[in-house]
């Protein structure tokens, strides 16, 4: 049997989707997020046993704006693998999602039951890095390429430390350089302020993560934003001033990272998604020791998919506009802040 939920309300959706991979996107405190800082309503195809309990979930959003009527699973996540016990069936997800008959783009993981539907068509192919704490921090440590664990001595002899943040008054900082990562070095806008605001009232007010700081004297110079989900850590936001980056000030935050997961007994750190085509972020995940695994972005075939439209590349337009070296950062943030939701 199935039906929608509205993800949001079912307290029993949390329950579910426990230990599946990539839980941290499918869990409700996510999900509310998403909802509340994107205006989304997140619903979710489920099967149920005869006994009602979910045995198949696969969440899924519409999406009417200026670019145009869609359909998203979770966008804004890493990837979205569907819930699929030995009782649930792939079509039966899927079928009442496609009969909404919008155009559909997700991410999920390689091998993914999309990977063998016709009606799908792969998209792009990315990869997600991650790192077993099967040992303490210098046995974890020994695994790093020689690169970085000179990194790493490097930032401890230019006197950088790192801790977590005390309070929601020390995330600002770390926000500052985000923007700046963004605008500067890849030339996009950043996602909105209340986006971390939320997660942080989401997550690390229920010690469900923790904002690493990286600190040269009393100024903030790098750092990472990791969420917790079942028994992973998620590094899910990183940045650095670019005057420390050959100081170690990421290799040591990482190391921070790692350090957090073990005090808390998890069992690995997923440092997040990588396309093919950043293989300087890549090559930097790798030397920690990481294990890659396989994504898939697919969308839909037999649906009308959405070709770029007019306001597709005045959007383009106007993130390249907005990140030039020449508009102050306040501007660029609200750029951000009201345009972030169309790239959904």
């Amino acid at each position: 049997m199935t039906d929608k939920i509205d993800v949001g309300t079912t307290k029993e959706w949390d329950e579910a989707v426990a230990g599946s991979d990539g839980e941290l996107f499918l869990s409700r405190r996510w999900i509310n997020v998403l909802n509340e800082v994107f205006d989304l309503n997140i619903e979710a195809v489920v099967e149920r046993d005869v006994d009602g309990r979910i045995v198949g979930a696969l969440p899924f959003c519409c999406i009417d704006d200026v670019r145009g009527s869609r359909l998203a699973i979770l966008p804004f996540s890493d990837f979205v693998s569907p819930v699929l016990t030995a009782d649930a069936n792939w079509d039966a997800l899927i079928d009442p999602v496609l009969q909404i008959s919008r155009p559909l783009v997700f991410q999920t993981t390689a091998g993914s039951p999309a990977s063998c539907d016709e009606r799908f068509v792969l998209d792009g192919e990315s990869i997600r890095h991650s790192v077993t704490l099967d040992g303490d921090i210098d046995e974890l440590m020994a695994r790093f390429s020689q690169h970085h664990r000179r990194l790493v001595r490097k930032a401890t002899r230019n006197g950088l430390k790192f801790r977590q943040a005390e309070s929601i008054d020390e995330l600002r900082a770390f926000y500052e350089l985000h923007l700046g990562v963004r605008k500067h070095k890849y030339g996009m806008l950043a996602q909105p302020y209340r986006l971390f605001e939320a997660l942080w009232e989401q997550f690390l007010t229920e010690d469900l993560g923790a904002l690493v700081l990286g600190f040269d004297g009393s100024s903030v110079v790098g750092g990472c934003l990791l969420l917790e989900a079942g028994d992973t850590l998620y590094y899910k936001y990183a940045a650095s001033h670019p005057d420390y980056r050959s100081m170690g000030v990421s290799h040591g935050a990482v190391v921070a990272a790692m350090e957090a997961g073990l005090s808390k007994g998890l069992a690995e750190l997923d440092l997040g998604r990588s396309d093919l085509d950043q293989p300087g972020l890549v090559d930097f995940k790798r030397r920690f020791g990481a294990i890659a695994a396989g994504l898939q972005r697919f969308r839909s075939k037999d649906q009308l998919f959405r070709e770029a439209s007019e306001m597709d590349g005045l959007l383009t337009d106007i993130t390249e506009l907005m990140t030039q070296p020449t508009v102050p950062d306040h501007i660029t943030e609200q750029a951000g802040d009201r345009l972030y939701r169309l790239f959904a």
